[in-house]
């Protein structure tokens, strides 16, 4: 149980950072100038990110539009259209309950503007308790799975749900958008072995592939995104030596003392919160981070910043919509409808969040199925963990 009164004078002490991540006047006044002198210095700034490339202590974004540019949102959307979202929840193994295993939970939403059809709303539960799904194979060992591998499978899961439905739903020539609740870019697929990156990159292409010969345009929807890319772009700007390399200048420092760090710590969507009109979308950028350097070049992701009113959000999708500008036009256009009619956040991916999330009550009623249907093969004694049970109750 948390003591509130004890924690109190703890949070008396909070400081009024901005939002949370170093954002105050000052910082972001001189981040915005920076930003203004690199959109009027185009061609130098252009000149030291492509000089410095590979040296820096962090991947940099590549243009793919100028630097300042800004596009209204005002098309009117397709008279006839299909959005589809998804999201998902998982309930993790436990050797503390009564059988191991683990359960995905995936809510797909769709619905279709401008055609009476009713909305598809669906959730499909996926159960995981054989052996080779509880340690996999991976470099001809098993592995004992963890959050981490759980959340990969889960955003595969998502995925392909989101395409599928999408491409079996879409009628010939309606415009269609397919929302991803989160980032593109599997930013944790870092940290696992080899083979199951190889495995889990291809899997991924399959999806992009279907999307595409369907001609079906895909975004991950990043409410609130703590992403600073293109600040990082800035920082090379701002950097006082004529390339900047990190290693050679400032190995000994920490970061806060490099000099590049007078804009730093600062998120994108301040930068661009405070340089993007409401309605309106910044420059397309790709993403150099490692992840997305592994997937064939169309399938590469690519990121802008799209001003909801609400908040500004970052928009992921792939290099071959990118390079479709009627299609990526839609799909923004879309995209912006959405969070209006969801005030401030899609629709498709608030109904899709409702149908995937697993209360704790629900919880609690899988294992009790689970506990009848082993009582119902004959297993002698079901139980928690000690830790378990006693977690439920106290003796005070």
């Amino acid at each position: 149980m948390l003591d509130l009164n004890k924690v109190i004078k703890q949070i008396q002490a909070l400081e009024n950072r901005g939002d949370n991540d170093g954002s105050g006047a000052d910082l972001l006044s001189l981040a915005l100038s920076k930003f203004e002198e690199a959109i009027n210095d185009l061609s130098k700034f252009e000149e030291k990110l492509d000089g410095s490339e590979g040296t820096t202590w962090w991947p940099l974004a590549k243009s793919i539009e100028p630097f300042g540019t800004i596009c209204s949102i005002n098309a009117k959307p397709p008279a006839e259209s299909l959005v589809v979202g998804v999201d998902g929840s998982q309930i993790m193994p436990s050797h503390h309950e009564i059988y191991s295993c683990f359960l995905l939970n995936i809510g797909v939403s769709a619905i279709t503007y401008g055609v009476k059809k009713a909305p598809t709303l669906s959730s499909k539960p996926f159960l995981y308790h054989r052996p080779e799904d509880l340690y996999p194979l991976v470099d001809r060992r098993r592995m004992h799975i963890d959050e981490l591998y759980v959340s990969l499978e889960r955003y595969l899961l998502e995925f392909e749900e989101l395409a599928q439905t999408a491409v079996s739903l879409k009628e010939k020539d309606m415009a269609t958008l397919a929302l991803f609740d989160g980032a593109l870019i599997p930013w944790s697929l870092e940290k696992m072995p080899p083979t199951y990156v190889d495995q889990f990159i291809e899997r991924a292409q399959n999806i992009y592939a279907l999307l595409r010969q369907n001609n079906v345009p895909v975004m991950g929807y990043i409410s609130h995104s703590r992403s600073s890319e293109v600040v990082n772009m800035l920082r090379v700007y701002n950097c006082p030596y004529e390339l900047s390399q990190c290693r050679n200048y400032c190995s000994e420092l920490n970061e806060e003392d490099f000099p590049c760090s007078t804009i730093w710590p600062l998120t994108d969507r301040h930068l661009f919160k405070n340089s993007l009109p409401s309605n309106s979308r910044g420059p397309i950028f790709q993403s150099s981070a490692k992840m997305s350097q592994l997937f064939d070049t169309e399938n590469r992701t690519c990121f802008a910043y799209l001003n909801v009113a609400s908040e500004v959000v970052r928009l992921e999708f792939p290099r071959w919509l990118a390079n479709d500008k009627a299609l990526l036009e839609q799909a923004f256009v879309l995209t912006l409808n959405q969070t209006a009619k969801g005030m401030g956040y899609p629709i498709v991916l608030t109904e899709a969040h409702h149908l995937a999330v697993i209360k704790n009550q629900e919880r609690k009623q899988f294992f009790d199925l689970v506990g009848k249907q082993l009582l119902s093969l004959g297993v002698k004694r079901i139980a928690q963990s000690p830790k378990e049970q006693k977690k439920q109750t106290s003796f005070v």
